[in-house]
């Protein structure tokens, strides 16, 4: 696939922490290095599309889009709110990142969980969303150098999202599926996964969540998972035919939620969305970089050695929102994933 993945717009949670928490700039100047995906939602405020597309010149920009009309409509429900009112106006708002995007190589991955969401039959059927996604499909595949992913939810029964997936494949080129969204399932589980779902869609391939998932979670844990770690990096060499790209789509460090009352490898944190301090040092102590590449740990007020790893500039991008806690495995992800851009 040729050019590096952009990792021009450090998240926003990241660059305010290490502000206020000085003893975390050594893992941050590390993770900030990394492509963690930008959001292109609905929910007003101006975006980040044109910055990232200038300093993307080059690489790679990977793009989230989440702006169903009513979206989120399964339990809980707590990212419905948007400007998109109908299948016009979404149409309208795919088009306007279609015109900024134009004919340059780019990552979609498409509306988190509404695949899920129509394989089980509800309301996900009731409110169109498999008609909409085949028009995001068609408008988004007018760029020949786009490579599109619906995400196909954790949760979902796979039998009904692989009937999804082949009829989405009808409205235009569709180069597969993105597994893991927000979660912390090992790699190794989600290869398999993908050959699953490539073999019962006829050729779809995969791009992965693994911006947590160097641990796996041993409970099946989703939520602020205790013994997590952050990922490898992303990269497009994933020593899988069937798997495209590695991607951070989750921003390690921003809180999955409260998390309160589910396993005991939950950890109780702030609202979904929200920087949560404990959260990202126990993502990176545990995680690729301390155990893999052996950079140190984070301590209290300081790191364990005096190494440094290399910095450079930042450019701060828009504040998350704050976003109630999620409710169940799949729901929420935009503000699980902050939440971090507006259309």
């Amino acid at each position: 696939l040729g050019s590096h993945i952009c990792a021009a717009l450090p998240p926003y949670s990241l660059t305010n922490a290490v502000q206020q928490h000085p003893e975390l700039q050594q893992a941050y100047d590390t993770v900030k290095a990394n492509a963690v995906a930008t959001w292109y939602t609905d929910r007003g405020g101006p975006s980040q599309i044109p910055d990232l597309l200038a300093q993307c010149q080059g690489d790679i920009p990977s793009i989230v889009i989440y702006g169903l009309p009513d979206k989120d409509c399964g339990d809980g429900g707590f990212s419905q709110s948007g400007d998109n009112k109908n299948a016009d106006m979404y149409r309208t708002w795919i088009q306007t990142l279609v015109g900024q995007v134009g004919q340059r190589q780019v990552i979609y991955v498409l509306e988190p969980d509404a695949v899920g969401l129509v394989a089980a039959g509800g309301c996900g059927v009731q409110k169109g969303y498999l008609q909409n996604l085949k028009v995001a499909v068609g408008l988004l595949a007018s760029n020949a150098n786009a490579h599109i992913y619906v995400d196909v939810a954790s949760w979902a029964d796979q039998n009904q999202a692989v009937n999804v997936l082949v009829e989405l494949k009808t409205a235009g080129r569709l180069n597969g599926i993105a597994i893991n969204t927000a979660n912390y399932r090992p790699t190794s589980e989600l290869n398999d996964l993908c050959q699953s779902y490539s073999t019962a869609t006829g050729g779809l391939h995969c791009v992965l969540d693994v911006s947590r998932n160097f641990n796996g979670s041993p409970q099946n844990e989703w939520c602020n998972a205790r013994s997590a770690g952050m990922g490898s990096p992303p990269t497009d060499a994933t020593n899988h035919p069937l798997v495209d790209y590695h991607l951070w789509i989750k921003v390690p460090g921003e809180s999955d939620g409260e998390c309160t009352g589910r396993s005991s490898d939950a950890m109780v944190g702030p609202a979904a969305g929200q920087f949560f301090l404990d959260g990202f040092k126990s993502l990176w102590n545990q995680g690729y970089y301390v155990v893999t590449m052996g950079l140190p740990k984070i301590r209290e007020g300081r790191v364990s050695k005096s190494n440094t790893a290399p910095s450079s500039s930042t450019s701060p991008s828009h504040p998350s929102k704050d976003s109630p806690e999620p409710t169940y495995e799949g729901v929420k992800l935009y503000a699980q994933c902050g939440g971090l851009l507006n259309a």
